[in-house]
């Protein structure tokens, strides 16, 4: 079978570049290993801060936020941005001078953000206990959206303009010829393309190693955490130094965020339930920070695997031979920078990605050997650590 571009992986990335292709007149098949969204897509929670330091990562965040406006609008609803707000709270002074230098900078883009003192965070949250912190930093446009029903909405919409998705469908290899791809081995079926789109998440890396080509991804597990409680309005909230997120999902339950855990973890060998004693250690922190949950219980949780790169931005664009294209390395924050997948999509179908893609192309690592490299995810995944930011 003959396509004009092939998308491996069904999950968030790899279902919106599918839809922009086969919006943009290609005729496209989406291959999935499993079903869609079956891994860390529809596990995600979502989060999609609407403010950063990186002018780059800025228009990925608010194309994110306006594609999910747009399929809110066109689904009549069905999908939905949740503005809940963001703080970031430091205990240390290092800590509150990173956030503070983060307003300075957020400011020359034009994005709103406050930095506070622990006694204006006590004034507006008298829920969470403030006499550790040295300082935070709010966000009031920050909002989540639900990464499940958002990759649902994203398959339909892929299938409307014309994609196939093919789930149970895993990919062999890929066909390279003459210095360029020509599709890809499935079951022992050859399926031709010019362009093929890996966006396989934790299982690029392998993928492509079968082909002698080698991705500077490095794999770790995040675990989630569904906690029970009345948490008296929270919002987002994330500690600097502590490495966790607590996102509200109803005024009687929370989404505990743990850290990165199981560096370099077997993707195809890894626990899918929270450990429980880290369930514990990290509920009894959320209990501290939040006095009026001293009660709260864990319901259930999971966990999902995910890649981390060398420098800690993520691997968009062209890759190794003519006519190969990635999307991966997101490092937890595949929902957020979802819209990057679309710029991928732009680039397939040689039009001008909508953002300066420079700093996050893949080609900047096109002679990586398969050397391995020093996990950079921290100390918090969602927030940029320094001026120039890793993302």
């Amino acid at each position: 079978m003959r396509y004009d571009a092939l998308v491996i992986g069904a999950g968030l990335p790899g279902l919106l570049a599918a839809w922009k292709l086969a919006e943009g007149g290609f005729r496209v098949a989406v291959l999935e290993r499993g079903t869609i969204a079956s891994e860390s897509s529809a596990l995600a929670a979502g989060h999609v801060p609407q403010e950063s330091t990186s002018p780059a990562n800025l228009a990925v965040l608010l194309r994110t936020r306006a594609i999910v406006d747009e399929l809110d609008r066109v689904t009549g609803g069905m999908v939905r941005f949740h503005v809940v707000g963001g703080l970031q709270m430091a205990t240390s002074e290092d800590g509150a001078r990173a956030l503070r230098a983060r307003l300075d900078l957020a400011d020359r883009l034009g994005v709103a953000g406050e930095y506070l003192e622990p006694d204006m965070i006590a004034a507006r949250w008298p829920n969470l206990r403030t006499d550790d912190l040295a300082g935070g930093y709010y966000t009031e446009t920050d909002g989540f959206v639900f990464s499940q029903t958002l990759s649902v909405i994203l398959a339909g919409m892929a299938r409307n303009a014309g994609a196939e998705i093919w789930e149970g469908c895993a990919v062999d290899r890929l066909i390279v010829e003459s210095g360029r791809v020509s599709g890809v081995v499935t079951a022992g079926r050859r399926v031709m393309a010019p362009r093929v789109l890996v966006a396989a998440g934790a299982w690029s890396a392998p993928l492509l190693a079968r082909s002698s080509l080698f991705l500077p991804t490095r794999s770790f597990v995040l675990q989630a955490l569904i906690v029970v409680g009345d948490h008296g309005g929270l919002r987002f909230m994330s500690e600097f130094e502590a490495g966790h997120y607590v996102m509200p999902r109803s005024p009687a339950t929370l989404l505990l965020g743990l850290p990165p855990s199981d560096i370099g973890v077997d993707v195809d060998r890894f626990s899918r339930h929270p450990d429980p004693a880290a369930a514990a250690e990290w509920l009894g922190l959320l209990r501290r920070r939040v006095p009026a949950l001293r009660e709260a219980r864990v319901a259930g949780g999971w966990a999902g695997v995910l890649v981390a790169t060398p420098d800690a931005w993520p691997l968009v664009g062209r890759f190794g031979p003519e006519g190969l294209f990635v999307a991966t390395g997101f490092g937890g924050g595949g929902v957020q920078r979802v819209a990057t997948a679309e710029a991928v999509a732009q680039l397939m179908l040689e039009e001008e990605p909508f953002y300066d893609i420079r700093a996050q192309e893949a080609l900047r690592f096109d002679g990586y050997d398969g050397t391995p490299f020093e996990f950079r995810e921290g100390p918090f995944y969602y927030s940029e650590s320094a001026p120039e930011q890793l993302w």
